[in-house]
Order: structure tokens, then sequence, then C-alpha cells
């Protein structure tokens, strides 16, 4: 009897203390906590830890923002872009709220929404590639070739060894009849990431554009070694005799 005595004053001692430990973080704390917990992909336990960082303070940029990443990696897209509503009313200069809203919109299909966003934060902040990356991307998807060519080249300025910037470019240049620069442009891709598929995939239909069957036959059949969905496809109609 006096050894579980002992033994429950033990546990109510190590529990007392770890409520102690965790009631005594202060908000800085509590956001590198949950930031800790996103980078193992907890994101669930980062919300809350994101969401006691709040309660002391919930004016907290950096807490409203990385909660509305957490929300939108477990897929709660609308609590995520009022989260992200709400990082931007505290501090609207950042541009970092802007950018993650728009990948939360492009997911609820608000193209419109998540491009008035991008400009918002390209107008902050000019000097971050994946902004423009992520404009032309739209862009592309609506036609908007020219308009997505100026967004990829703009962003290899900055990031001059990227092969998706270079892939994305190749790809509006073929859209535009350019092939040429479009394998150009895909080669790079190729030369930065060997094992690129997608880059294979496109360079193939680029040497068909340019009537060269048996090259664009010879990276559709690299595509399809890479396991690029649409290769077998394009082998068929293109390559078989």
């Amino acid at each position: 009897m006096i050894e579980m005595k002992a033994l429950s004053k033990i546990i109510l001692f190590v529990i007392f203390t770890f409520t102690i430990s965790s009631c005594g973080k202060n908000e800085t704390e509590l956001v590198e906590e949950g930031r800790n917990l996103m980078a193992t992909e907890s994101y669930a336990e980062a919300i809350k830890s994101f969401n006691k960082a709040l309660s002391k303070n919930p004016n907290n940029y950096t807490a409203l923002n990385a909660k509305g990443v957490a929300l939108l990696r477990i897929g709660q897209l609308e609590e995520s872009v009022l989260t992200f509503d709400q990082a931007i009313n505290v501090d609207s200069t950042d541009y970092r709220a802007f950018y993650n809203r728009s990948n939360t919109l492009r997911m609820l299909a608000n193209d419109n929404g998540a491009m008035v966003d991008l400009d918002r934060a390209i107008a902050l902040q000019p000097n971050v590639a994946d902004l423009y990356i992520n404009r032309g991307a739209i862009l592309f998807k609506y036609g908007e070739f020219d308009r997505a060519l100026f967004d990829f080249e703009f962003a290899l300025r900055i990031e001059p060894q990227n092969a998706l910037i270079f892939l994305n470019k190749g790809k509006a240049e073929l859209r535009i009849n350019n092939p040429d620069d479009a394998i150009f442009d895909l080669k790079k891709a190729i030369e930065i990431n060997a094992e690129y598929a997608e880059a294979y995939y496109w360079l193939g239909l680029a040497e068909l554009a340019r009537d060269n069957r048996t090259q664009g036959c010879q990276y559709l059949a690299s595509a399809e070694s890479l396991a690029f969905e649409g290769a077998s496809d394009a082998i068929a109609q293109n390559c078989v005799q």
C-alpha cells in the first residue's frame, strides 16, 4: 500500500510537471512547436499548437499563416481560406498569406481568386519564383500562352537552374508553335533532371511537331520507361507502324 501511494504521488507529480511545462510555453515557443510538428507531417497536432499560440495572441501572423497551411494539408480548405483571411487582416504587407491562400483557392477551383492573390503577392515580393510559376500555370491553363511565357521567363531570372520552369516554358513555347524554342527549354529541363519523365514526353511531342518522328518517338519511349501517364497513348498514336 505504501509503495502504491508513493507510485501515485510520482505519477501525479509527472503529470503536474508536464502540465506546468505545456502551459508555460510562450507564443513563440508554441509556434516553433507547431512548425516542428508540421515538419513530421503531424498537421492536426500542429494546429493545436498554433491554436494555443493564438489564444495568447490572436494577432500572431506567423501562427495564423502556418495554421492555414496545416489546414490546407489536411484538406480543410474553407477553414484554411478563413485563416489566411485573418492573417491578411493582421498584416496585409506580407506576401506569404496571399501566396498560400492562392494555393488553397486553386484547390477550390477558384482560379480568379488565386490570380488576384498572386498579383498582390508579386507586388509585395517580386523576387519569389514560385509566384510566377503558379501564375504562369493558371495563364497556361486558360490558353494565355504569351502571358504565361512572360511569367516563366521572369521566374528563370530568379531561379535559372529550376527544371520545372524550363518544362513549363517549353510547353508554352510549343503551344504557340515555337517547337525549336520548346526543344531548347525541354532539353535544359532534362539536363538539370535526367529523370524528368514529363520533360521527355513534351520533348517527344516537340520533335513530332518538327516532323522528326524517329527522335520524337525515342523521347516518348523514355517518358514511357519513366512511367509518365499519357506516353503510351502518344506512342500508339504516333509511333506504331
